[in-house]
């Protein structure tokens, strides 16, 4: 019998066929194994990518002698008092738009009086009826459309502010309660403060000839993958401080610049930055309500902030590139591309995957393929 499975094994098909049935098996295994513990793997992942996003800061303190523990400490103190800051700017938001949103068909009845009167105002000109029909359908369409989206961000915002009454009762509602959110903090504290043993563990794992190859390609994500991370954590920060002080200034000059006018500012960069880790979407949902907003002060301060945030736009246009560009060493033009494809190949998650995915190769090519035999010698 021995004898006969050794010759069988010496054919090429045969061994292929065994490796074949074997990666079946482990592929059904493991899909079985995730199915089944799929809340505690997304507990644990969730908990192991809030580590290494937040493990610069923790490396920050432990470089200049202060410890990891203390780190740790300044991280998810710093993370109660933002999310705490955050609720009371959502909050204030809410109270914005719900009176907007009765209010907004009053708002928009001077858009609507003024197409009904256009062929009075424009004189000798005259519009064919249907051309005037045309434009109250679509002043009417434009009124409508941002009722919707008012009432849908309300709603949204109130569903955040519902879970709990706080963007923390919101979060333990998305991982399935507050033991799960109490587990992913307890994994995160651990996590952050035995990142590098962990790691060196992970590592053990790996026969000790492929080690110093499996390091060097985590090495070379973590370079990508991390200053994804880092690149558009800055660039949502520096978006979010551009356009609360573009709407500080706009809104200002009109309501005076008193404390409602900053609270007010403060909400829209807030909304800019959440919605800056939205690729392409974010910017014109994150602008709406600031029209909205500026809608009860009159068509001038309407244009005004409508221009304030189109500069914006072009200063954020301006300044991501260049961050994303040294946090990645992708060049502008690449990132844009990447980011179209992704998001046209799988969406969302394409679009959100892509820069890191394209550094990670665009490492890989300069590393290795560049400095390959077969790229110097063909």
């Amino acid at each position: 019998m021995r004898e006969t499975l050794e010759w069988a094994w010496q054919n090429p098909w045969m061994r292929f066929l065994a490796y074949l049935a074997l990666m079946v098996l482990g592929f059904a295994v493991l899909s079985w194994v995730v199915n089944g513990a799929r809340g505690a793997l997304g507990i644990v992942a969730a908990a192991f990518v809030f580590s290494y996003v937040v493990s610069p800061v923790v490396a920050w303190f432990e470089a200049r002698g202060l410890g990891r523990a203390l780190g740790v400490a300044v991280v998810f103190v710093g993370m109660l008092l933002i999310l705490a800051f955050s609720t009371v700017l959502l909050a204030s938001m809410v109270g914005q738009l719900a009176q907007l949103a009765a209010g907004l068909p009053r708002l928009l009845q001077p858009l609507v009086s003024w197409v009904q009167g256009l062929p009075d105002q424009i004189g000798q000109v005259e519009l064919p009826p249907v051309l005037l029909e045309a434009l109250t359908q679509a002043t009417l369409n434009l009124q409508d459309l941002l009722a919707a989206f008012t009432q849908l961000l309300l709603q949204a915002l109130q569903g955040v502010l519902a879970r709990g009454g706080n963007l923390l009762g919101f979060f333990s509602f998305l991982l399935g309660g507050a033991f799960q959110l109490l587990t992913v903090i307890t994994l995160s504290i651990y996590l952050l403060y035995d990142l590098p043993r962990v790691g060196a563990a992970i590592f053990k794992v790996i026969p000790e000839p492929f080690q110093p190859t499996a390091k060097e390609l985590a090495r070379k994500a973590d370079l990508a993958f991390g200053g994804y991370v880092r690149g558009t954590i800055l660039g949502a920060v520096a978006n979010g401080w551009v356009v609360a002080l573009a709407m500080y200034l706009s809104f200002g000059a009109f309501q005076g610049f008193g404390l409602e006018v900053l609270t007010q500012a403060t909400v829209l960069g807030f909304l800019a930055f959440v919605f800056s880790f939205v690729p392409v979407l974010g910017v014109i949902i994150s602008a709406i309500p600031a029209l909205v907003l500026a809608l009860p002060l009159g068509w001038l301060a309407f244009g005004v902030v409508a221009f304030a945030l189109w500069l914006c736009n072009q200063i954020s246009g301006f300044i991501w590139p260049i961050i994303m560009g040294r946090t990645t060493s992708l060049h502008p033009v690449t990132g844009i591309a990447a980011v179209l494809i992704g998001a046209s190949l799988m969406g969302l998650g394409g679009a959100l995957l892509a820069v890191p995915l394209t550094a990670f190769l665009k490492l890989l090519y300069t590393d290795y393929y560049l400095r390959s035999r077969f790229y110097r010698e063909g």
